[in-house]
């Protein structure tokens, strides 16, 4: 930048720029994706494979213009005002924003290998996991919010960032309960492996969610202290 100002004073003066827009963009693909997710392990559960496999579909075109979002962005933020260090900070936050995307894919691809090796799973352990990708589309919803705030309202900034977490920390509780219930299941063992696979890629999507809302918090706080 031409003159010493913070990168959320960036956001506010830029909210109409082609980066914002796209970053906009980006987090609502992001969070199309995992609602795919959400609505495919929904059908599965009640025995609607071929909803499921179309939920996929819809889930693969979503994450692949989340890819097209992160990739426009990069591309402009290499040529915008902002110097080195802030130009980072914003590719790593899109960047890990585009990770939960892409974990839910890999979740997605498990459940497609499921459908179509046609092996049987208990309605009780999909119930679970139904339960956990809701709680994941909240944690996109949320943190899809909390972007949508940068440079507009601080406040509802860290309440949406904070929401995050607690979703984070939920699915972590969730997912022991989860794995426990496979380890006893009596299934398949292709269906123990591409089940456990999904949960891992849940798990790490919410990782990649939490990771995102910290990288938001830190710049929050250096804004706050370069305010004092």
């Amino acid at each position: 930048m031409s003159e010493k100002r913070s990168l959320l004073d960036w956001f506010s003066r830029r909210r109409e720029s082609v980066v914002m827009n796209g970053i906009r963009n980006h987090a609502l693909r992001v969070s199309d994706t995992i609602a795919e997710l959400n609505r495919a392990i929904a059908a599965i559960g009640n025995g609607e494979r071929t909803k499921a496999l179309e939920a996929i579909q819809r889930l693969l075109v979503s994450e692949k213009e989340a890819d097209f979002y992160e990739s426009t962005i990069s591309e402009e933020l290499s040529k915008g005002d902002l110097d080195a260090r802030e130009r980072e900070d914003l590719m790593h936050l899109v960047r890990r924003m585009d990770y939960v995307a892409d974990w839910g894919k890999e979740a997605a691809l498990n459940l497609q290998m499921i459908i179509e090796a046609g092996v049987e799973v208990p309605k009780s352990l999909w119930e679970k996991y139904h339960a956990m990708t809701a709680e994941l589309e909240r944690a996109t919803r949320m943190l899809k919010m909390s972007i949508d705030n940068l440079g507009v309202n601080e406040e509802e900034v860290v309440k949406h960032e904070r929401e995050v977490e607690t979703a984070e920390h939920n699915l972590d509780e969730m997912y022991f309960d989860t794995k426990k219930q496979i380890l006893f299941a009596q299934m398949d063992p292709r269906a123990i492996f591409l089940m456990r696979d999904i949960l891992h890629g849940i798990e790490n999507s919410a990782d990649s969610c939490k990771d995102t809302a910290d990288i938001i918090h830190i710049l929050l706080t250096a804004e706050q202290h370069r305010a004092r």
